[in-house]
């Protein structure tokens, strides 16, 4: 059966077959739980359209790269975001995350050409350098280590350095506050008051607020700009209005948060799947065997297993399984009605997983995304940036971060598993091992390593 048109009449057609659940809860406890396998279970029972309640809302949950695709096309139309309250609160809401339509539209084209590919060339030197001094200071540390906080300082450190530059902002006062501030977005019940998530991620956000507002009323009146992030959004194109100190403030805080904890969750994943995959670690090992001297844009470009494995990992263990939309009205969708207001889950977990696109797809097998695999991949098997109007804008900044920290990593520097610790994932707000994962990593070369 192929989904009816959007703009179809719904009105005589049945709802998904599925279970409401408990009154006001729903099935969300079974949802947050594992959502994976909350899915599995109803998609054996319905097939790949279902309902439930969950977070509050009834919804249609539409499994498979079809559904994906249609997802993605009907941003604008038929559905447009769904942010919890937290996140409206705490987002700015003149950030591109926030708005919709036509607004939505306008930012985007306003800010992407400060986020093409080409625009990232200049930053691999710093990137590289801010990369080798952290990845130093792990191989250095006596004993064992955790690998997720120890990420998240070197991605925060790049990402502030490449939006104000360096040495333009006191690291450790914007850490402190932003972990504050991204620790109350995915409270389930944001709860205004001091001593609480909710409240202290309020109160860092005025903090952030308050010092990004000095920075760039600073950077305004410079006479020309540095070339990073921020100097780019205060320097308009010939023709376009500049964006309002607001606006420029309401990005820069979103932007800290988007380019930081997936690239901390897609890196930090990716070095527990080598460190279980010897194979394929020294494989990426002798694929950078070749890159002599400072990392180049072209240099990373040129050695596809770096892209394979970054794929791969983001495949197996995507940075976001997934996100939410809500029906503006009511549509239609494989011979099923999905009334006005309900909530339309975005399973990229899903898609990744799926045995007819991707066999055992459990397995970490980079080979995957080589070139001799010449069958074209169908639309919406593979999103780990999203897709459609809402595809990441920071996709390319993401890849050619991480391609540099990896690639340091495969050249110099060798890791294992801490054994016994707790490495079952929590999946909310991003997936992660309990333990957050303890290495013991040391040096290529150094005494008491093997190559």
């Amino acid at each position: 059966m192929t989904p009816l048109a959007a703009d179809a009449s719904p009105d005589t057609l049945p709802l998904p077959p599925g279970n409401p659940g408990l009154p006001l809860m729903g099935e969300t406890l079974e949802f947050l739980r594992s959502s994976r396998h909350f899915i599995e279970r109803r998609q054996a029972r319905h097939g790949d359209v279902f309902r439930s309640h969950i977070l509050g809302s009834p919804a249609a949950f539409l499994v498979g790269p079809e559904a994906l695709q249609w997802i993605f096309a009907g941003e604008g139309k038929y559905l447009q975001n769904r942010w919890s309250p937290a996140v409206r609160r705490l987002l700015g809401a003149n950030s591109l995350a926030l708005l919709e339509g036509d607004a939505h539209l306008e930012r985007r084209r306003l800010l992407a050409p400060h986020f093409s590919y080409a625009a990232m060339r200049g930053f691999v030197p710093v990137i590289e350098s801010l990369a080798a001094r952290h990845l130093t200071r792990w191989a250095e540390r006596p004993g064992d280590f955790t690998l997720w906080p120890a990420m998240r300082e070197l991605a925060f450190e790049i990402a502030l350095t490449l939006l104000f530059g360096e040495r333009a902002v006191d690291v450790p006062y914007f850490m402190h506050h932003f972990q504050r501030w991204t620790a109350g977005l995915f409270v389930p019940v944001p709860i205004d008051l001091p001593w609480t998530k909710f409240g202290r991620a309020l109160a860092s956000k005025r903090a952030m607020l308050d010092a990004l507002h000095r920075l760039v009323a600073e950077r305004q009146a410079l006479a020309e700009q540095p070339l990073d992030l921020l100097g780019s959004l205060l320097s308009p194109r010939e023709g376009e209005a500049p964006l309002s100190r607001e606006a420029i403030i309401d990005e820069l805080q979103l932007l800290l948060f988007a380019g930081h904890d997936t690239t901390v969750t897609a890196l930090s994943n990716l070095m527990l799947l080598l460190a279980r995959h010897p194979e394929a670690l020294e494989k990426g090992r002798a694929a950078v065997a070749g890159l002599t001297g400072p990392l180049t844009l072209d240099a990373l470009r040129a050695t596809p297993y770096l892209m394979q494995l970054l794929h791969e990992g983001m495949r197996t263990i995507p940075p976001i399984g997934g996100a939410f939309r809500v029906t503006t009205r009511d549509v239609a969708f494989k011979g099923y009605r999905i009334p006005k207001g309900w909530t339309v889950p975005v399973s990229i977990r899903s898609a990744h997983l799926t045995e007819a696109t991707w066999p055992e797809p459990d397995r970490f097998d980079p080979e995957r995304f080589g070139a001799e695999r010449t069958e074209p991949r169908k639309p919406g098997t593979f999103v780990p940036f999203g897709g459609g109007p809402r595809i990441c804008l920071g996709q390319h900044f993401a890849m050619v971060e991480m391609s540099v920290v990896l690639a340091l990593l495969l050249q110099h520097y060798t890791w294992e598993l801490v054994p016994g610790q707790d490495l079952e994932y929590v999946q909310i707000p991003f997936p992660q091992p309990r333990s957050g994962i303890q290495l013991r990593m040391r040096r290529l070369g150094a005494p008491g390593t093997a190559r």
